[in-house]
């Protein structure tokens, strides 16, 4: 929300809730950092499946793992994955801190790179090696959100190196590590996106196998019959995986994760996208406490994990991230990806993406909106918006005192003067008193909120989006509270840090659009897939026959439908669809697996002609569409990519009926 008036003013004068001009202090400001108290102590049993969280989770496309296990064996596990090399010394330089007062409720943001290590490649520089994988994964314990944004290896963008502001040329983005290391990787990556990077994990591709094996597996949707038999110089990766919802060893998972030969490089994100929240959910529901020495020596061999100052992960880091992945509520994970790409370069093997869809991609990431699930789910089932659960306060029901985290002069004087044209209850200190922080080295905003007060943390809730990105939320720290007392006891402390760009965020600019309404675009057409059911095995539950399907889709050519079991005492059958764009599929899977890990945590259920569908929604598409009837579950699966429109989904929901009606 930009403010119209001339800046000036606001140095000279600040205005109370009411809009009325007062005079400001004459002020210069100071207060201590704070620390916060630690966490209470927890049982040994929990923690360790506790600190699986965030890094465990941010690891994971690439290897995954440093949480619990490194808490049982100590501070030598930690120091196992500290930066080592020269190569890692030099990109710590180049991460920004979390935060100058670590805790729990600071966003942080890691970029992980899978590379692998060709035979001969230098060890320390991995310049030699290839990078196949480069997404940025967000942590926000503000408002419990993962985010992951992918980058196509071939994406055309400028490549930066070792630190400098100046391009050395435009190339694919995988180029930059094999022209500058991983440093380059992460110059070229923040350069592109403008997003502040806290910490760099590096994982070799061997890693991630081990690391698959040693969690005995992982539970995924195959999309489709994956097979190519011919390998080696001149051929392509081998390959033999059957469709359906089964458990892939490690050497099954990194075939589906590196795969994009019939289809693109977008694809190929999209399945370790979708990897990577299988692997949330396989964590989520078994790990045992003896596993933990395999996994641990996996990630050991293979992980780096580099911050800033290029020192080993702390407890306490672990600790502040530790629930979120672990424990991530049903539509908090997001999917984000660059849309709009287009072929392009002398070969058209290479993609390029415009400024504003690249944009588009980081504010999504940035700015995860928990609400557009529902939202999406109900538009498409043609029901009204609902009404917002969580209170909400006015603006002028929100008091805050402004201090300055830095030394630039009316900083915080002409913040306070922002926000009360916003028409917050902006408050002030007396005269004699500075309204500075000490040490002024903020780079982050703070908002504290006073816990003993009603509504304190709420209000700094709201008041944190309108300071803008990246403004941390925190308890009011003992050194601030003689401070607020003398300004009347505000609901908020507000510190300006040095990234404060001078402009107030309007909170309404990071909420996505509700998807609108559309017409189904499916065909009535149940002989399709009739007689291949008619022909599979028997199953013991009620087989439900596809009578809408997708307009232009067919079934598989090859393997289209699939009878098996996914796990002990448990059947599935997997019906698998081709688009007419071809090389991109769907499926019906119906099994009496009704505990699957997927099927943990619906974004909404919803009852429709008598029977409850339940919806997993990520980023405003459906994913899945899960039916329950006698004791088994019917799952319409989208695409990798969700290309399958929300009125789709359902219609081809709404359409199972029983084999023989």
């Amino acid at each position: 929300m930009r403010t119209t008036l001339k800046r000036g003013m606001g140095r000279a004068a600040t205005l109370n809730g009411n809009g009325h001009a007062v005079l400001p202090p004459a002020v210069v400001e100071s207060m201590r950092r704070y620390k916060p108290p630690p966490p209470p102590p927890r049982s040994t049993g929990r923690l360790i499946g506790k600190v699986f969280g965030w890094i465990m989770v941010a690891i994971l496309v690439v290897g995954v793992g440093i949480g619990g296990g490194l808490y049982l064996y100590g501070k030598e596990s930690l120091n196992a994955v500290k930066a080592k090399t020269k190569q890692d010394i030099a990109s710590s330089k180049d991460l920004k801190p979390v935060a100058p007062v670590p805790g729990a409720s600071a966003p942080a943001t890691a970029l992980i790179i899978g590379y692998d290590q060709r035979e001969g490649a230098d060890k320390d520089t991995k310049q030699e090696s290839r990078s196949d994988t480069i997404m940025l994964v967000r942590a926000d314990p503000t408002n419990d959100t993962l985010s992951m944004l992918s980058f196509p290896r071939d994406l055309i963008v400028p490549i930066y190196c070792n630190g400098s502001n100046v391009a050395l040329t435009s190339n694919r983005i995988n180029s930059a590590w094999s022209t500058c290391g991983e440093r380059g990787t992460l110059d070229t990556v923040e350069h592109l996106t403008n997003v502040p990077i806290n910490y760099l994990i590096t994982v070799d591709f061997h890693g991630f196998k081990l690391l698959v094996n040693k969690v005995h597996g992982v539970y995924v949707d195959v999309d489709h019959r994956y097979l190519n038999t011919v390998g080696g110089p001149g051929g392509y990766a081998k390959i033999d995986l059957e469709p359906g919802y089964q458990k892939l060893d490690g050497q099954q998972a990194l075939d589906f994760v590196r795969f994009r030969h019939t289809d693109s490089d977008l694809y190929r994100l999209a399945r370790q996208q979708l990897f990577l929240q299988a692997f949330k959910d396989r964590l989520a529901s078994s790990l045992a406490v003896q596993d933990i020495p395999g996994i641990l020596g996996a990630v050991k061999k293979s992980v780096v994990v580099i911050k800033p100052g290029a020192g080993a992960p702390t407890f306490d880091e672990i600790r502040s991230y530790a629930g979120l992945g672990y424990h991530l509520p049903a539509g908090h994970l997001f999917r984000v990806s660059i849309d709009n790409l287009t072929d392009c370069g002398p070969s058209l093997a290479e993609v390029c993406g415009s400024n504003t869809d690249i944009a588009n991609a980081v504010d999504s990431f940035m700015h995860p909106d928990v609400t557009l699930a529902v939202r999406s789910d109900r538009a498409a089932l043609g029901l009204k918006p609902k009404a917002a659960k969580e209170p909400k306060l006015k603006p002028a029901d929100i008091s805050a005192l402004v201090l300055n985290g830095t030394t630039e002069a009316g900083l915080a004087h002409n913040t306070s003067y922002e926000l009360a044209v916003a028409g917050y209850h902006t408050v002030q200190l007396p005269p004699s008193i500075a309204a500075n922080a000490e040490p002024q080295t903020y780079t982050s905003n703070y908002v504290y909120f006073d816990p003993v007060q009603p509504n304190a943390k709420l209000a700094a809730t709201q008041l944190g989006v309108v300071v803008g990105p990246n403004t941390k939320i925190a308890p009011l720290p003992a050194e601030l509270a003689p401070l607020a007392e003398q300004a009347g006891n505000p609901l908020t402390v507000v510190v300006v840090g040095s990234d404060f760009s001078g402009e107030l965020t309007n909170p309404q600019a990071h909420i996505a659009q509700t998807p609108p309404h559309e017409t189904p675009f499916v065909r009535n057409d149940p002989g399709t897939t009739l007689s291949a059911l008619q022909e599979a095995k028997r199953v013991p539950f009620k087989v439900m026959l596809p009578h809408v399907i997708e307009e232009s889709s067919n079934l598989a050519e090859l393997e289209p439908v699939r009878v098996f079991k996914p796990a002990a005492h448990r059947d599935e059958i997997a019906i698998t669809y081709v688009t007419g764009a071809e090389n991109v599929y769907w499926q019906v899977i119906e099994t009496n697996w009704t505990d699957a890990p997927i099927l943990r945590h619906p974004t909404g259920a919803y009852r429709v002609r008598g029977h409850r569908y339940q919806l997993f929604t990520t980023g405003g598409h459906i994913h899945m569409v899960v039916v329950r009837r006698g004791g088994a579950s019917y799952w319409v699966v989208n695409t990798l990519r969700d290309e399958l429109s929300n009125e789709t989904m359902l219609a081809i929901a709404k359409g199972l009926a029983p084999l023989g009606k």
